[in-house]
């Protein structure tokens, strides 16, 4: 994460100081979040900014500092911030003089208690923070936890680019007379401008760039695209773009100093410029194909790993037909460019053309994990009811991230809270109490040992899950409060619906759909629990509770005879109604339970999303042994996939299973796959692919690799640099994954 793939990067924390010395001199100077936020830009830009590298033919890589202003982790931070770790160890090991450790000694000081993350935490509610005490989900026991992020905006492209940069200005011009006229706040208004100037400085910055550039080339060649480029970053602080090249590097160096981190429906934006420019013969397809490339490259570069969605396809775009044509471009380089991101996105339908089909196909079998596959004849439906919208919102769907859906350039739903399901039910079958951190994590409720029936255990189960949830609810609610009246993200507020007529910053009212998502973690699990519970305890008499949980204290030690009836009972993935019931009662509880909050909480709506991230691995190193027979700190289930190995009954059973729960009560539910070289080959398993999606099914996330191959990996991990595979809501290296981690990708089912 953030190891920012520059060639040359920075050495030293010269830029982190000036950065803080601007910082502190517009907080003496201003008390206008725009103008503290307008004086951090112009101190991070170009100072940031990267050369142009010999791949490139697009301008814009970054190192963002371990100080400075982001929008979440995958920037540098959320807010203002510092990353503490690493400036502690600049300040331990690097050499300089004693004027540079002094200004380190004074920025890590200085930060400790102005960086966002810290004031925001400090400043929680104490009804919030009695419930959910901590944010370190990653190594502590926690039922629940906050993700401090602003993350996922999708800002209007195809506004930007028909408009241009003197577009957005007269937008603001416009809005900032009316809003004088009116007597209010104008101050907004001539930051947005001011920082409309800093990216026509910047473009100016990699103008000078790319005419040094194409001066010193060694081929003809390479003269010419630094020429061009040169020409493009001219002409787009001049008027709107009018070629392809100059629609790309707009794009990018505003989603650069935005610090935006997905791309949005790429083949709407950049449909029309391409098949202008094919068709006219500005450039040729090889052409396009390395510029297309070239920003694909970049997005890899930020190394934002949960991030970087570039999609394609669907309903609801303006110009299908051009954006059709680039969609096959886009899939081409996806399948060139073999990196792990961008996290390249198909949505489909009945009508999508059967060469994008069969493209998408051939790029996913070559072992890319990509393009996701995003079913719209489900998804558009499903997300009319969930969200309560009609079609043509509904049409503008977005997944970010690891699989959250938000609507393009009109809702926020970031940032998330997460929810360990899993964990909760521990503590449940122990009226509240924790073995792991060895005291009470909740409130009291009737322990497993005191319930009369299956029944009474499951409601108090769910008392345990509301406490959390409607918690999480509040926190959600009040990190957009903390978070918005500190920092208006002027360049990505001006590409927001109706931001720009309100005057307000995109967090402080001016989101039109302020909405909020839960991710959950464990679902799966629990469901296979609970069905060990009625069946051995309720039904059959074959466990005393008070032998299941002395079982679940010893982590199975010297219970094998339990464990054993444990493991034999059903499990979710075999299209088993017993257990595959179970999950989608806790599914519809848990999205109903989610959902009901948003009003409480005055959001536009609050939803849950089944999602993974890793999360699966390293929430479950703090849940005991469960009574699904899963031993202590080992991995959960993938998002709503089976536990690992526990699907016996083949491809179409689970493919049944995972078809169950609703797609129309939450905001996400990914489903990977992993398939064999040789059955994704197979004409009957593509067959077996669309007749899921025309049976419901909603997403897949798809790897293709031989079992073989991650072993292989594990042993030499230098023979398999470059296999990708697909955790959850983001595809990595495989032999750049923790141990544990690997071992759990392993042990799925592969078909």
């Amino acid at each position: 994460m953030n190891n920012w793939k520059v060639k040359e990067p920075r050495q030293d924390l010269r830029f982190e100081i000036e950065f803080t010395k601007a910082y502190r001199d517009a907080v003496a100077a201003h008390q206008h979040p725009a103008e503290i936020e307008l004086a951090c830009l112009r101190a991070q830009y170009p100072a940031i900014l990267m050369p142009i590298q010999e791949e490139d033919v697009l301008a814009g890589r970054i190192q963002m500092g371990l100080v400075g202003m982001g929008i979440q982790g995958q920037t540098g931070g959320t807010g203002y911030y510092i990353d503490e770790p690493r400036v502690t160890e600049a300040l331990e090991t690097q050499s300089g003089s004693a004027k540079y450790r002094e200004d380190l000694h004074d920025l890590l000081t200085f930060w400790k208690g102005h960086c966002t993350y810290n004031v925001v935490l400090e400043e929680t509610p104490a009804e919030i923070r009695r419930v959910i005490p901590t944010e370190q989900w990653k190594t502590q026991p926690v039922p629940a936890s906050p993700i401090i992020r602003m993350a996922g905006a999708y800002v209007d492209y195809d506004r930007l680019l028909r408009g241009g940069i003197c577009g957005l200005e007269e937008e603001v011009r416009t809005a900032r007379a009316a809003a004088q006229r009116e007597g209010r706040d104008v101050v907004i208004y001539d930051c947005m401008l001011g920082a409309l100037d800093l990216l026509r400085d910047c473009c100016r910055y990699y103008r000078d760039q790319a005419q040094q550039l194409s001066r010193e080339a060694k081929t003809p060649r390479r003269a010419k695209e630094m020429s061009d480029l040169a020409k493009a970053l001219e002409q787009i602080t001049l008027r709107p773009p009018e070629s392809l090249l100059e629609a790309m590097q707009l794009a990018w160096l505003y989603s650069m100093l935005a610090q935006l981190i997905e791309f949005g429906r790429m083949d709407e934006y950049l449909g029309d410029f391409y098949c202008h420019d094919i068709d006219c013969g500005v450039i040729t397809e090889a052409e396009a194909l390395k510029m297309v490339q070239s920003f694909y490259r970049l997005v890899d570069h930020l190394d934002c790993e949960t991030d970087g969605r570039v999609i394609v396809g669907g309903y609801g775009r303006r110009n299908p037909e051009n954006a059709d044509r680039f969609c096959l471009v886009a899939i081409e380089a996806c399948r060139t460019v073999r990196e792990i991101l961008p996290q390249f996105t198909l949505r489909f339908h009945a009508g999508t053309p059967k060469e994008i089909w069969e493209a998408s196909m051939r790029c996913i079998g070559e072992g890319r994990t990509y393009p996701l596959l995003y079913n719209d004849d489900v998804l558009v439906p499903g997300v009319m009811e969930a969200f309560h919208v009609e079609r043509a919102l509904a049409e503008r769907y977005m997944p970010l991230g690891c699989g959250e859906i938000e609507f393009d350039h009109y809702s926020f739903g970031s940032p998330n809270g997460s929810v360990n399901t899993l964990k909760i039910l521990e503590l449940a079958i122990r009226g509240g109490y924790d073995p792991i951190a060895h005291k009470y994590l909740s409130i009291p409720t009737t322990p497993l040992v005191e319930c009369e029936t299956y029944e009474q255990f499951v409601e108090n189960y769910k008392t345990q899950l509301h406490y959390f949830i409607s918690t999480q609810a509040k926190y959600e609610k009040y990190l957009y409060e903390a978070i918005g009246s500190r920092h208006p993200f002027l360049l990505v507020s001006m590409l927001y619906d109706g931001v720009i007529e309100k005057g307000r910053g995109l967090l402080d009212g001016g989101c039109a759909y302020l909405a909020g998502t839960m991710e959950l973690y464990g679902n799966v699990n629990v469901a296979n629990s609970l069905a060990a519970i009625k069946r051995c305890v309720f039904e059959t008499g074959q466990l005393t509770k008070q032998e299941l949980v002395a079982a679940l204290d010893d982590n199975f030690y010297r219970h094998d005879r339990v464990r054993k009836l444990l493991m034999d009972c059903p499990k979710y993935g075999n299209d088993d109604d017993y257990v595959d019931g179970i999950f989608v009662r806790l599914h519809n509880y848990l999205c109903a339970t989610t959902a009901a909050q948003a009003e409480k909480v005055e959001l536009k709506s609050y939803l849950s999303v089944t999602i993974n991230n890793k999360q699966n691995t390293t929430l479950g190193r703090w849940v005991g042994a469960t009574p699904d027979g899963r031993k202590a700190g080992t991995p959960m289930a993938n998002a709503n996939n089976p536990a690992a190995g526990t699907d016996h009954n083949g491809l179409t059973a689970m493919l049944n299973s995972i078809l169950k729960p609703s797609h129309a009560n939450h905001a996400g539910m990914v489903q990977n796959m992993r398939f064999t070289r040789e059955t994704w080959n197979d004409p009957k398993i593509q067959q077996l692919l669309r007749e899921y999606f025309q049976r419901g099914g909603a997403h897949a996330m798809i790897t293709v690799v031989g079992r073989d191959d991650l072993k292989n990996a594990m042993e030499r991990p230098e023979e398999y640099k470059d296999l990708i595979v697909r955790l959850g809501g983001l595809s990595l290296r495989y032999v750049e994954l923790n141990k544990d981690v690997q071992q759990e990708i392993y042990d799925r089912t592969t078909y």
